[in-house]
């Protein structure tokens, strides 16, 4: 049984699982750790959606760091911009420009992924396209955006440094050096299809929380949620799009002959290593862009692991928004709080080791964020207003409808050519 050649599932289903990914890195996380949620949950859905289970956990990775590269962008003073008549429509601009950014550096990261193992790819290759991405954002962050020469925020009340132009130069970049052979079509087109989404679905989704804003009896909805959700579901539909128009040049792959097990000590290592790498220069490394740096480090060493890929991109994305929790709680700020986060990110290093599959992956993904967020919203002192309880119901009734499409896909293909196993 394959896929169904249904384009509404094709379509549909990225759209909602970005949007529940969008709205839940909206509260549980932030920046871009927090965007590679949505990443991870996308990347996975596309894996089962074109049948290329042998490469779950790169495909996977790909997504979570394409997508957390746009979450080193700001745009909380773009918001303020929109909610002023005078300077609405600059701000529409800037949150076109911004999405179509993120959209495309994630499209062509994940894109550039799928050529791999295909005529045309070398690894080496892939790492050049990496050097040439942090050689150009550099380049155009310190040209464009250092010297503020176009800027979509405040530039009066505490200006932040803008790096759009950087992430927009380094994703064309990349894809110049990465997407090579017969079918570099197939990165281009996912990189151009999500910045499209992207550059629709900002915009729309900050137009409709302005808009919302001003509706009498109606300011107890979260509007900035409804940003979120827009925005991520005009992704979400753009890596559809991509996908489905993919879907005849990418053969199907079944999965290979389960990777061999490291040790579970080796396994542990290898998400310490991912966690310090991406967590610990986000959080410690003062350079602009870097994530771009750890995220190109951690797609490196992924060349190398699929463990070392499934560990940054399921195993990081919670131990960071696990993180989040607690320094959001003051009742968990203390050595007791810090030692939970360890405790349950050994437990989901351990789940990563012995977890291959892409469907329990993403399942598994999907509902922990979601558990968390329902933990955070009512862990005190955070009362849950009737806005944000909605939103929770709209976060469960999201993941149930995602986990029973997801249930529905095949479990093989039907007709899977032989392939080298990759490197794990």
């Amino acid at each position: 049984m394959a896929t169904p050649d249904r384009k509404w599932v094709w379509l549909a289903l990225p759209a909602l699982a970005m949007s529940l990914g969008w709205g839940l890195r909206g509260f549980i996380g932030g920046g871009p750790l927090g965007a590679m949620i949505p990443g991870a949950m996308t990347g996975l859905l596309l894996v089962l959606l074109l049948r290329q289970e042998r490469h779950a956990s790169w495909l996977a990775v790909c997504c979570a760091v394409g997508i957390g590269l746009g979450g080193q962008m700001t745009y909380g003073q773009t918001v303020g911009l929109s909610l002023r008549p005078e300077t609405f429509w600059w701000a529409m601009l800037g949150f076109a420009v911004k999405g179509g950014v993120w959209g495309l550096a994630g499209g062509a990261v994940f894109g550039a992924g799928l050529l791999r193992g295909r005529e045309g790819w070398t690894d080496r290759r892939f790492l050049w396209g990496l050097v040439a991405l942090l050689a150009a954002t550099w380049a155009c962050w310190r040209l464009v955006n250092a010297p503020k020469l176009v800027y979509f925020s405040d530039p009066v009340n505490k200006p932040r440094e803008e790096v759009w132009a950087g992430l927009l130069a380094g994703a064309l970049a990349f894809l110049l050096l990465a997407a090579q052979g017969p079918v570099r079509r197939v990165a281009w087109r996912f990189a151009l299809w999500a910045a499209a989404g992207g550059a629709l679905g900002f915009p729309l989704g900050a137009a409709l929380q302005v808009w919302g804003r001003g509706l009498e009896g109606w300011a107890w909805l979260d509007w900035w949620k409804g940003m979120e959700f827009t925005f991520g579901a005009l992704l979400g539909l753009g890596f559809g799009a991509a996908a489905w128009c993919s879907r005849r040049e990418l053969p199907s792959l079944d999965p290979a002959l389960e990777e061999p097990r490291a040790s579970l000590s080796g396994s542990l290592l290898l998400a310490a290593a991912a966690a310090v790498v991406l967590i610990g220069i986000e959080y410690r490394v003062l350079l602009r862009f870097n994530y771009s740096l750890g995220g190109a480090l951690v797609l490196a060493a992924s060349l190398r692991s699929s463990l070392t890929a499934r560990h940054a991109a399921v195993t990081v994305t919670i131990v960071s928004f696990l993180m989040d929790f607690v320094e959001n709680k003051p009742s968990l700020a203390g050595a007791s709080g810090w030692a939970a986060v360890l405790a349950a990110s050994v437990l989901a290093a351990f789940w990563a080791w012995r977890e291959q599959d892409a469907k329990a992956l993403f399942l598994g993904l999907t509902w922990t964020a979601v558990g968390a967020s329902l933990v955070k919203s009512f862990w005190p002192p955070l009362p849950a207003s009737p806005g944000h309880l909605l939103t929770e119901a709209l976060f469960v009734a999201m993941a149930a409808l995602c986990g029973l499409w997801i249930r529905s896909l095949p479990e093989r293909a039907d007709e899977a050519p032989a392939g080298a196993p990759v490197a794990s």
